[in-house]
């Protein structure tokens, strides 16, 4: 008998060890494949964050520094401004005659896309550079150089297409000086004085640099604009003094305006001829292969750590506990806690099993071919039987007691009708 019991329930215990390692080997492949699809996309975060949505002057930005203000004043007034983020885009914009490019934020201007920004914009009515460096406007061909610059109030005081003489900016970031000696039909606005001298009179000949320059067209360049005005233009700062008068004027002049935004893509973007120029990539070269590795390996490891590891092997308890230990343990448990409703319930549970075990009633039965296989063995009324088996709980001892006397005389007529 103790043979025939133990062969089912070791056969138990190996399906439920089974499937319990089943679980854990499946959450183990889940947590490891979680991490690296988190790291994933960690990695794919940091490239897009590169590409920053707040840039200075980005016409889409809503931000202190960003120039959506300008930008939807601009539509306002009839001028249809498109958006370009690439060089490739901004080559493939269809310019002419009628359209001013505006490049607000040079950051990610490389040498490749400057190069090709200046073959692009050879034709078209007006270019307007805000913040280049000397490098960038030595390989667009343009007779200035630019040096950092100091917020100041400065006047404008020269006839320009593009400024007032009136006009007056507080806000610049870069001045620019015209190369010695200066080209004809250049002109330099919001002159910068002497540091050392007394007074703020724009220093002679702008020597010491000016915040807008303005170079009239030639067989190299169209009309061209370099600013260092950039805060002055920003959401922030271009209602104040002329900042938005001087940026309308050089922003409005045609009917079309492409906003120029390079993206990091343009760092390393190649010059006109194909071939990069010397421009160290934004990623090295070796960080595909090793992301690629290490994934690689990630899932190699929870693969190894997710393997079975054979079946369950039965071992002898150290201790042989009695039935009858672990029955009156649970019963005193019971009786501490005072739930006479869950003690009797567990009574009445293995009764019913064991009757219907006897008088052959299938698992899972409903209670009445029970209740009426009961009456008819131990000659019990059905409704008493029905009463004692499905019955309401007990309310304390007493009723508990008298419960369990009624279950065992049951079963013991039902054995000896």
């Amino acid at each position: 008998m103790s043979t025939g019991m133990a062969e089912p329930t070791t056969t138990a215990i190996r399906s439920a060890g089974r499937r319990g390692w089943d679980r854990t080997r499946v959450r183990r492949a889940t947590a490891y494949l979680g991490v690296v699809g988190l790291g994933l996309l960690l990695l794919v975060l940091l490239a897009v964050s590169a590409q920053r949505p707040d840039q200075p002057l980005d016409p889409q930005s809503p931000g202190p520094e960003g120039g959506m203000a300008l930008a939807e004043v601009l539509r306002d007034q009839g001028v249809r401004v498109d958006v370009v983020r690439s060089i490739g885009g901004l080559e493939d914009a269809d310019l002419d005659e009628a359209t001013t490019v505006f490049v607000g934020d040079p950051e990610n201007l490389g040498p490749g896309a400057t190069e090709r920004l200046g073959l692009a914009t050879r034709d078209i009515g007006r270019l307007v550079l805000v913040g280049v460096g000397s490098d960038q406007l030595g390989l667009l061909g343009l007779p200035v150089e630019a040096f950092p610059g100091d917020p100041q109030e400065l006047v404008a005081r020269c006839r320009s297409t593009v400024a007032r003489t009136s006009d007056v900016v507080t806000a610049l970031d870069t001045r620019y000086l015209l190369s010695v000696p200066a080209p004809a039909q250049a002109t330099s606005c919001f002159v910068l004085p002497d540091p050392d001298a007394a007074s703020d009179e724009p220093a002679p000949d702008a020597v010491f640099g000016a915040a807008l320059v303005e170079l009239a067209p030639s067989q190299e360049h169209p009309e061209v604009v370099v600013a260092g005005l950039g805060p002055a233009w920003s959401n922030g700062l271009v209602t104040d003094a002329s900042h938005a008068g001087v940026a309308l004027r050089a922003l409005g002049s045609r009917p079309r305006l492409v906003w120029y935004e390079p993206g990091t893509g343009d760092l390393t973007a190649p010059g006109a001829d194909g071939t990069g120029v010397g421009v160290e990539p934004l990623w090295p070269v070796w960080t595909v292969p090793v992301v690629a590795l290490v994934g690689v390996a990630v899932v190699l490891l929870a693969l190894s750590r997710g393997r079975r590891l054979g079946r369950l092997v039965r071992e002898p308890l150290p201790v042989v506990v009695r039935a009858i230990e672990t029955t009156e343990s649970r019963g005193r448990l019971y009786r501490r806690a005072g739930d006479h409703q869950r003690a009797a319930a567990v009574l009445r549970a293995g009764t019913r099993d064991r009757l219907a075990r006897r008088l052959a009633i299938p698992p899972g039965a409903d209670a009445g071919p029970l209740v009426h296989a009961v009456s008819t063995a131990s000659s019990i009324p059905s409704g008493q039987v029905a009463d004692i088996l499905f019955g309401a709980p007990p309310g304390d001892d007493a009723s508990l007691i008298r419960l369990a006397q009624q279950l065992t005389d049951l079963e013991e007529r039902v054995r000896h009708p």
